[in-house]
């Protein structure tokens, strides 16, 4: 059993489950990527997205058509889950279940105080 923590941490890719196993995986046309991307449209190194320190960076590796963040050009970018990344045509969602979001959600919603609109309610009007 290996000691690295379980990474719940994937793309979706043409309806394609790939799991973000190593702190480095590169995207590209070429063979030597951890993702062959065959589309004429994206560069041969197109991009590679790095795990640091619990955050997963976005990097464009100088690619002819450009990385996408969400509709918006990048260089470097932090992914958060549900982001959606555009090499050239193709378009990738990001998930990350290790996200804390789950968790805050859950704390605000136990926080919430439901009124009633109800006559003879005591809170309600």
């Amino acid at each position: 059993m290996s000691n690295e923590p379980e990474r719940n941490v994937f793309l979706i890719i043409n309806q394609q489950i790939t799991p973000l196993i190593k702190d480095v995986t590169s995207f590209g046309r070429l063979l030597d990527n951890d993702v062959v991307l065959q589309d004429e449209s994206i560069s041969r190194h197109h991009a590679e997205i790095c795990s640091e320190d619990g955050k997963y960076i976005l990097i464009d590796k100088n690619s002819t058509s450009g990385t996408f963040v969400n509709g918006r050009r990048i260089a470097r970018c932090v992914l958060n889950s549900g982001d959606l990344i555009s090499l050239a045509t193709l378009q990738i969602m990001f998930v990350n279940n290790n996200s804390k979001i789950a968790d805050h959600s859950a704390l605000a919603t136990n926080n919430l105080v439901l009124k009633s609109n109800r006559k003879g309610d005591p809170d309600g009007a």
